[in-house]
């Protein structure tokens, strides 16, 4: 950590003050300094680039002044030199056409006030429009005879100012003929040409010229609209210059400087020059740039001033830290001497079961990794043991968790002390235990161990916060790398062999076989599908028929539950129900069963069949939901059933949960008409307030105490006061899993009113139940004593109600239930 790095430094208040001024504080200062620097030639870099940006700018507005002035004053002599056709007309004898060619190019262009066209022979002026003037013509001849006219291009010759009163802007010019050395003198009004652009935003220095090969003024026109011809002014710059165009910075006037743009005419021997003076140009932007400059540099300065008040007010604050820096320092070596401690206790915490001290699950997967890395590389032997408590919860509900947390930490230290210090104990969940026994020499070291911690675990435990208790282990074992290579499949295969261990028995060590993950995964696929076979009706019903003792009419059926598994077959409430309870689909189950009944019932009214009621089991959370009246009723509606052809069975163990909300469901199914019975009865806790608080009307008497009726006056005894007591609450007994005659004799004879069982019929299909309704009377096949009648036919044992090889599952834990019944003969 770089914070605790920083606070082991041994410093002393003086050469932790001399550092900062040899290092920190100087550089504090140097670095802004060159910040400034920086700032400042980029901002003047940036005003420079404006400066730049501006010129550039009025360069290339006076360049575009410059062409449109250029091509406008070509296209005028342009016009010009179509004219010159007029003296061919004339030499054809054309006067008159000619006249009107000269008419029309002064009355179309205003830039021409007089055209003439003159002869090289006598008489010189020819057509004169307006009229003929004999300075003229002096003129043209002098012109024309000085410079004869040129074959190329620029066949056109400026001469002197005319006299006679001409104003200043106009400007003669001699353009020549192609026929016979004739001339064309057309005079330009270059005011009225130029007359638009001194209202452009030049600025107030801004001059148009129009100059001559030889750079010689002929024009100038100036920003406050004066037009000035100069008397042989002449500017070498442009005159040496071969460029077409281009710009030139310089004295131009009156030892000024000016920036200059400059456009020649390619067919004419004219240059037009538009220039401004580059202090008015620049002006703005300097004005500008020093504005922001001062302004720049009044807000670096106070910059700079705060920097260095802050690095002298830092300077002085140093010094009065020091020494609680020292202070500090101590503490902080505190700090982290405590942090380290914590972390150790975290780390430990994290890795270890906060009840038993054991390791927990996370760091006993990562310990078994690595010594299974370790054992590929060696000889010796290595097992994992998991281990069960049984009927911990019981221990737990009934004298409380504070209990059955004494009794994990007992366990827990028994294991410690059956175990060698290189095994690795740890407790992985609940009350249960992993073992992994490391370099064994034999295997059939395993077996003792585990007999010895069977032996240990299952020693009672006296005085455990004032109650002796007695706990058994089982224990599944998986030797490596026989039952697995990896953690992962070592884990699964020591924990089926554990389950194998409490559904075969208590107290007992199983090692694993390849059978008992089949039935684990036979288990998961079941609990995977089960929420599908519900929805889409892979479950059905089975119908065993209750038989009234006096005359052997069937009055009732109870629903039993079965499912047609696509893969498995036909499966019996022991094989699912169990399932259902503990991933909580239990209610839906319920409904379903409760749906089916009434469907049935309603299928058999349409067939005209005087039906009879049929019970159903209700599970402990469907007696806790107030609903299940209403809901019952609604369904009643929809199938039109009355509520006297339903009955719902319960169990005492269903009351024990609430007992408030289970009385109202109780009366709500009551009021509509719906038959309750207690089933079970002498199984369990036999509370008879039960029997006289609920809404009870009929009592089904226990299997355990019809089994062994005949040999044991005690269950004799039993059934028979049962049958009194029920008969003196006005209510109705009946006994089930009647499967022999003397059965039968003795429940008759102690006066019960009905019977259920395999001696009369087994659950059957809604098919063969219809059968049943129609014979209505199941009067037995054997009604002779049982010496001397033959067998009878043995019945295909099914499923029994024990699920987990440790308690029977009660009914209310189940939504149906058949009795377990062993095979006649």
């Amino acid at each position: 950590m770089p914070f605790s790095f920083s606070l082991r430094r041994r410093t002393s208040p003086r050469s932790l003050l001399r550092d900062d001024w040899t290092v920190r504080d100087f550089a504090s200062v140097g670095v802004p300094l060159v910040l400034v620097l920086l700032i400042l030639f980029a901002i003047w870099q940036r005003f420079d680039a404006e400066k730049a940006s501006v010129r550039h700018n009025a360069t290339v507005q006076q360049e575009n002044i410059a062409a449109v002035i250029s091509e406008n004053l070509t296209q005028t002599l342009d016009r010009g030199r179509r004219l010159t056709l007029a003296s061919e007309i004339a030499a054809d004898g054309g006067r008159q056409a000619a006249t009107n060619q000269l008419a029309a190019l002064i009355a179309s262009d205003a830039t021409y006030v007089r055209v003439a066209l003159y002869r090289n022979a006598p008489p010189c002026t020819f057509l004169a429009l307006p009229s003929a003037n004999g300075h003229d013509s002096t003129a043209v001849t002098h012109a024309v005879h000085g410079h004869p006219p040129c074959r190329t291009a620029k066949d056109v010759l400026l001469t002197r100012l005319l006299p006679g009163g001409e104003k200043l802007s106009r400007l003669p010019v001699v353009i020549s003929t192609a026929y016979n050395d004739d001339a064309l003198l057309a005079v330009l009004d270059l005011g009225h040409l130029l007359q638009p652009y001194p209202n452009l935003d030049l600025g107030r220095s801004a001059v148009i010229q129009i100059l001559d090969d030889d750079g010689r003024a002929l024009a100038e026109q100036h920003a406050d609209g004066a037009f000035v011809i100069p008397d042989d002014r002449r500017y070498a710059q442009f005159a040496n210059n071969t460029a077409t165009k281009g710009s030139l910075a310089g004295n131009l006037f009156e030892g000024r400087s000016y920036l200059s743009s400059f456009q020649r005419l390619k067919r004419f021997p004219f240059t037009v020059v538009v220039s401004s003076e580059l202090d008015e140009i620049m002006t703005p932007a300097q004005s500008g740039t020093r504005l922001r400059f001062l302004t720049t540099m009044t807000a670096l300065t106070t910059m700079i001033g705060l920097a260095v008040f802050a690095f002298v007010w830092g300077i002085s604050r140093q010094k009065r830290i020091i020494a609680a820096l020292e202070a500090a320092n101590h503490e902080n070596r505190a700090l982290i001497a405590g942090l380290e401690d914590e972390k150790r206790h975290a780390f430990v915490m994290a890795a270890h079961d906060h009840l038993t001290g054991l390791t927990n699950r996370r760091m006993f997967g990562e310990l078994v990794g690595t010594h299974l890395s370790r054992a590929k590389r060696s000889r010796e032997h290595y097992a994992l043991l998991y281990l069960d408590l049984d009927r911990f919860k019981a221990i737990n509900d009934t004298l409380g968790h504070h209990v059955g947390d004494l009794l994990l930490q007992t366990v827990a230290d028994r294991l410690r002390s059956t175990l060698r210090e290189s095994d690795i104990v740890a407790r992985i969940g609940g009350d249960e235990f992993a073992v992994l026994l490391t370099g064994l020499a034999s295997t059939d070291d395993v077996e003792v161990v585990a007999a010895k911690i069977v032996e240990q675990i299952s020693a009672p435990i006296l005085d455990l916060a004032g109650h002796d208790v007695h706990v058994t282990p089982s224990i599944g074992i998986a030797i490596f790398p026989r039952d697995g290579h990896d953690v992962g499949s070592l884990c699964r295969h020591a924990d089926a062999a554990m389950y194998e261990s409490k559904r075969t028995g208590h107290g007992k060590y199983t090692y694993y076989e390849p059978g008992f993950s089949g039935d684990r995964e036979r288990l998961f696929a079941l609990e995977q599908r089960l929420p599908r076979a519900i929805a889409e009706n892979e479950l059905m019903l089975h119908f065993q028929p209750k038989v009234r003792i006096s005359d052997y009419r069937i009055i009732g059926f109870e629903a039993l539950v079965r499912w047609q598994h696509p893969d498995f077959g036909l499966l019996y409430p022991g094989d699912f129900i169990p399932l259902a309870e503990r991933t909580g689909l239990i209610v839906d189950l319920g409904n379903w069963v409760t749906e089916s009944c009434c469907r049935q019932l309603a299928t058999w009214m349409m067939e005209g069949l005087d039906t009879v009621p049929i019970a159903f089991n209700v599970s402990v959370q469907q007696l806790q939901d107030a609903e299940l009246p209403q809901r019952i009723e609604t369904l009643l509606g929809r199938y039109k059933v009355p509520a006297e052809r339903l009955e719902v069975e319960i169990t005492e163990t269903t009351l024990v949960e609430s007992i408030e909300i289970a009385r109202q469901v109780l009366d709500g199914l009551e009021k509509l008409g719906i038959g309750i019975a207690l089933d079970d009865f002498g199984s369990g806790f036999s509370n008879l307030s039960y029997i006289r608080t609920f809404p009870v009307h009929r009592i089904k008497i226990d299997r355990e105490f019809i089994n062994d009726i005949r040999n044991s006056p005690y269950d004799g005894a039993i059934v028979a006061s049962i049958i009194s007591l029920a008969h003196n609450l006005n209510m109705q007994v009946i006994a089930e899993g009647v499967e022999t005659l003397d059965q039968l004799i003795h429940l008759k004879t102690a006066g019960c009113d009905e019977v259920q069982g395999y001696f009369f019929s087994r659950p059957v299909p809604a098919s063969e139940a219809t059968d049943l309704i129609v014979r209505s009377i199941l009067v037995p096949a054997v009604m002779v004593p049982e010496s001397s009648a033959p067998p009878p036919k043995p019945f295909p044992q099914e499923h029994g109600r024990k699920h987990d090889g440790e308690t029977p599952a009660k009914h209310d834990e189940c939504i149906v239930t058949e009795a377990q019944t062993q095979p006649l003969g």
